[in-house]
């Protein structure tokens, strides 16, 4: 009998797993006819968060990555220009530089920056995955406040948290940008940065790669507890 859930998802039922991929938010207003500030510089795997206050009708779009105002379009949101007072955010999980715009006001100026730099606080650990259709290393520890960079080295491959938290390929759900989530046999990368001490085990959603399975645990970087030092 086929059971309901994969090894890696009966993994994180039984170990309690919760969702502990966090970064910096760094906020740009939106505001007559400008956005400030202008240029943000942040890390792979950082967010940015637009707080549209008016008055005009105001959105944020770059071409081919993402238009966003009442939601990010990439999100199923309206990324129309609108002047009720909206939040858009958008994740930046590879490094590069994205420059942006308001439609309606590109013409008097309205643009933006954003540079995505790749993470320089916490340590830095790979995972690769490739033609073997496995993950390398397949179980990994790693300190909280730590980043992963994940790459596709060949192969149909993506990764899914066994906790539903994230699917990424060539870019990351729910991330406000325009990217494909399913298993790709185009190079992809990502960083990805674990705050929370846990067990975050991850899987490919590939049906031809059931026993392609990856296991990250985070620890604290408290080493004595109770007092004791």
């Amino acid at each position: 009998m086929k059971l309901p859930f994969n090894k890696t998802q009966i993994i994180c039922m039984l170990l309690l797993c919760t969702s502990v991929l966090n970064a910096t938010t760094h906020v740009v207003t939106v505001r007559d006819n400008s956005f400030s500030p202008v240029t943000v510089v942040i890390e792979a795997g950082d967010t940015v968060r637009w707080v549209n206050e008016g008055p005009g009708a105001h959105n944020v779009y770059s071409v081919g990555n993402f238009r966003c105002a009442n939601g990010c379009e990439a999100n199923g949101g309206n990324g129309d220009p609108s002047n009720a007072a909206w939040v858009a955010e958008v994740v930046f999980r590879n490094p590069g530089t994205f420059p942006y715009e308001c439609q309606p006001h590109v013409q008097f100026g309205m643009v933006g920056t954003v540079v995505v730099q790749a993470p320089n606080t916490g340590v830095t650990h790979q995972v690769e995955t490739g033609l073997e259709n496995e993950f390398t290393p397949n179980e990994l520890t790693i300190t909280a406040g730590d980043v992963v960079f994940f790459s596709n080295q060949g192969g149909v491959h993506n990764i899914e948290t066994a906790d539903g938290s994230l699917t990424c390929a060539e870019g990351c759900e729910g991330d406000g940008q325009i990217v494909n989530t399913d298993p790709t046999g185009f190079q992809w990368e990502f960083y990805l940065r674990f705050d929370e001490v846990a067990s975050v085990p991850y899987f490919c959603a590939n049906p031809a790669h059931t026993e392609q399975t990856g296991l990250i645990n985070v620890i604290s970087d408290v080493l004595f507890s109770n007092g004791f030092q």
